[in-house]
């Protein structure tokens, strides 16, 4: 039968599973440290992580705290570094980011349903 050659490209993200896939965001943030606050912009998220732009020098530290203005505060490490350019892992899996780029992908959220009076009359 011609549909045994079918495959799924993705595998579904489940809880507890891999990191999940990155949300390209433009994100204004700010990152915490002992040594202060600096702010940054997240340019990429996923459940485990993200990427972000930082301006200004921030001091040699592993641990920082990653303060999203509608989120809080995410717990992170600072896992590579590239000029102007950090890689953090958070320290705990953070299930908001499924949900929000799972409500992305699901149509039945983003579509756009005319309410009664908006409905063409006939």
């Amino acid at each position: 039968m011609l549909s045994d050659n079918i495959r799924p490209l993705r595998r579904p993200e489940k809880e507890g599973t891999s990191p999940g896939r990155r949300w390209k965001t433009n994100w204004p943030a700010e990152v915490g440290s002992s040594a202060g606050r600096v702010p940054c912009l997240v340019l990429d998220i996923s459940s485990w992580g993200a990427q972000l732009r930082i301006d200004q020098e921030l001091a040699d530290q592993d641990r920082i705290w990653l303060n999203l203005e509608c989120i809080g505060t995410i717990a992170a490490e600072i896992v590579w570094r590239r000029d102007n350019t950090i890689g953090v892992q958070f320290l705990e899996q953070q299930s908001w980011i499924r949900r929000l780029h799972a409500q992305r992908l699901d149509p039945s959220t983003w579509t756009w349903q005319p309410t009664a009076s908006q409905r063409p009359q006939t």
